[in-house]
């Protein structure tokens, strides 16, 4: 006779089995997403994994969007080694003002962005060894800027466009 134990080793045994044949596969969670014309910024690895999965694929443009408001002056670090990628590859980064009639309060808050592209050109040197951040050196990149409902300049976006061949 099956001691009561044994019995029960054996149905978790069954139902660990069946959940797992059930449960996606968890290196599913790992490989790439579909390559995106558009990602949210979020200050994780995943999203460098993303923005690299979409700059490889045949997109002509990757425009980076925001959950936070970012003003000019601080660019979030995660961004900075693409910015400075691209433009180890060749590539242009601009910055856009806002399109409004309105003048911003302060005229030093588009140098502030300009600062921050010189910090990124520090960090690409000091991570050109990343291989994931090659995907950047095709494209150009502009910091699009716009004005908030208070009337500050923030970034509103920032868009990765592929240069012509």
């Amino acid at each position: 006779m099956e001691s009561r134990a044994s019995r029960c080793g054996a149905a978790l045994v069954v139902i660990a089995f069946w959940l797992g044949a059930c449960s996606p596969n968890l290196l599913q969670s790992e490989s790439p997403k579909a390559p995106k014309h558009e990602l949210k910024f979020v200050d994780l690895q995943a999203f460098d994994r993303d923005l690299a999965n979409s700059l490889s694929a045949p997109l002509p443009k990757v425009d980076v969007t925001f959950y936070d408001r970012i003003v000019p002056s601080a660019l979030p670090e995660r961004l900075q080694p693409w910015i400075a990628s691209v433009e180890s590859g060749g590539g242009t980064v601009t910055v856009v003002p806002p399109k409004s009639s309105v003048t911003a309060k302060s005229p030093f808050l588009v140098l502030g962005a300009i600062s921050s592209l010189w910090s990124a050109t520090k960090v690409a040197r000091e991570l050109s060894a990343k291989a994931r951040f090659n995907a950047a050196h095709a494209f150009d990149a502009e910091i699009i800027l716009r004005q908030d409902d208070k009337g500050e300049t923030v970034v509103d976006k920032v868009a990765f466009i592929q240069r012509k061949k």
